[in-house]
C-alpha cells in the first residue's frame, strides 16, 4: 500500500473512532484531564472520611499517594488499627448547593507512617462508585478508558479499578504546582498535581518512582512548590518532560526566576504562592514514591484564579451545574504528575 493510501486509511479510522466517541459520550466528550481556574483553596468539593469514628472532613488532610496500587494518604487522627471498620469510605460531596454525593471510594487500611507531627494513614482503594453521570453514560466512559489503557504506551499500567479511583479522586480539584529542587550541581523544575496538605503543618506529594525527578528530590531534602496562575497553565504543561531529566538549563526557561525566601531555591517570578518544604521521610509504594515534608514557609504572593486539575467527567458535571462557563483550559496527563 502506498503512503498516501495508508495515510488515508489511518485518517478514516481516526475519523470513525472520533465519530463513535462523540455518539457514545455526547456532551460529556471532554478530555480526561482538564486544567481549570479556581481560587485557592478550592471550595467546590468536600471530602469526608466515614467508618472510623465520627465522619470527618479530610478535604485538606489527604493526598493521592500512589496510582498503582491506588493509595490514599490521610493525615491526623489518633486512630488505632482496630478502630478502622471493615468498610471505611471516602465520600466526595458538593460543598454548596444541595451537597450532592459525587463519588465514593471504599478503603482498606494498609499502613501507618509516623512523623514528628501527625501520624499518616495509608489506604488502598478496593471499590469505587461515581455519581457525576448517569450509569449508561458513565460506563460508556469506562469502556473508552479501557480502550485507551489497552493502547497506552505508559509504563504505569492501571487496572480498571485504579483508573476509576483516579477519576473519582480528581473530582476534588487538585492544584497544579511547579516543583523546584536543587542538589549539588543538579537542579530541576517540573510540574506536579499529586499532592496535598495533611495536618499540623505537613504536606505530602508523590512522584513517579522510575523518573529522574524522584531521586533528585530525595537527595535535595528541600523543595519549593510554586502555585500557578491559570493563565500560565500551558507553560507548566510544557515542562512535563523535565520529570525525565536530572538537570535543566535555568537560563533557557521561558520565564525568569527568583530565589525562594527560606531556602533560596529558584522559583518562577509569576508564582502566586510558594510553599517551601523540608522533607522528613519517603516511601516507595509502587508506581509512585510518597514524600512527606514539613512546611517551613507558605508565602502567598498574588490573588486570582489558580491552575487546578479535575477529571473530564467531573468537568462535565461542573458545566451542567454552572460551576464553570469557560470550559477546560487544557488537557494534560494525570499519571505523569501534571
Amino acid at each position: 500500500m502506498c503512503k498516501g493510501a495508508k495515510g488515508s486509511a489511518v485518517s478514516f479510522k481516526h475519523n470513525v473512532g472520533e465519530a463513535l466517541k462523540r455518539t457514545f459520550l455526547g456532551k460529556t466528550n471532554l478530555p480526561q484531564q482538564c486544567t481549570v481556574g479556581i481560587h485557592d483553596p478550592q471550595h467546590e468539593v468536600r471530602v469526608w472520611l466515614h467508618g472510623i469514628g465520627a465522619p470527618r472532613d479530610v478535604t485538606f488532610e489527604h493526598s493521592i499517594a500512589c496510582a498503582s496500587p491506588f493509595t490514599i494518604c490521610i493525615g491526623g487522627g489518633n486512630w488505632q488499627l482496630q478502630d478502622a471498620g471493615k468498610g471505611p469510605t471516602l465520600e466526595f460531596r458538593e460543598h454548596d448547593g444541595e451537597g450532592r454525593l459525587l463519588a465514593k471510594l471504599g478503603l482498606r487500611r494498609t499502613a501507618t507512617i509516623l512523623t514528628d507531627g501527625p501520624a499518616l494513614h495509608l489506604f488502598q482503594v478496593d471499590r469505587c462508585r461515581n455519581y457525576c453521570l448517569s450509569a449508561g453514560r458513565l460506563w460508556a466512559h469506562y469502556l473508552h478508558h479501557a480502550y485507551l489503557r489497552r493502547r497506552s504506551t505508559s509504563h504505569i499500567r492501571l487496572s480498571a479499578l485504579e483508573s476509576q479511583a483516579m477519576t473519582a479522586s480528581f473530582i476534588c480539584p487538585r492544584r497544579v504546582v511547579l516543583v523546584s529542587a536543587a542538589w549539588g550541581d543538579r537542579s530541576n523544575l517540573f510540574p506536579m498535581n499529586l499532592l496535598g496538605s495533611l495536618n499540623d503543618g505537613y504536606f505530602a506529594f508523590s512522584l513517579d518512582s522510575t523518573r529522574l525527578a524522584a531521586p533528585l528530590v530525595a537527595g535535595a531534602g528541600t523543595v519549593a512548590l510554586s502555585g500557578i496562575p491559570v493563565g500560565r497553565a500551558q507553560v507548566a504543561q510544557q515542562l512535563g518532560k523535565n520529570h525525565k531529566k536530572e538537570c535543566v538549563p535555568w537560563s533557557q526557561l521561558p520565564f525568569s526566576t527568583t530565589p525562594s525566601t527560606a531556602f533560596g531555591i529558584p522559583v518562577p517570578c509569576f508564582a502566586s504562592r510558594v510553599i517551601e518544604l523540608q522533607l522528613e521521610t519517603s516511601r516507595n509504594l509502587g508506581s509512585h514514591t510518597l514524600f512527606v515534608a514539613r512546611v517551613v514557609r507558605d508565602e502567598h504572593r498574588a490573588r486570582g484564579l489558580q491552575a487546578f486539575m479535575v477529571h473530564g467527567i467531573y468537568q462535565s458535571w461542573r458545566l451542567r451545574h454552572g460551576y464553570d462557563h469557560s470550559g477546560p483550559v487544557s488537557n494534560v496527563s494525570t499519571v505523569s504528575q501534571v
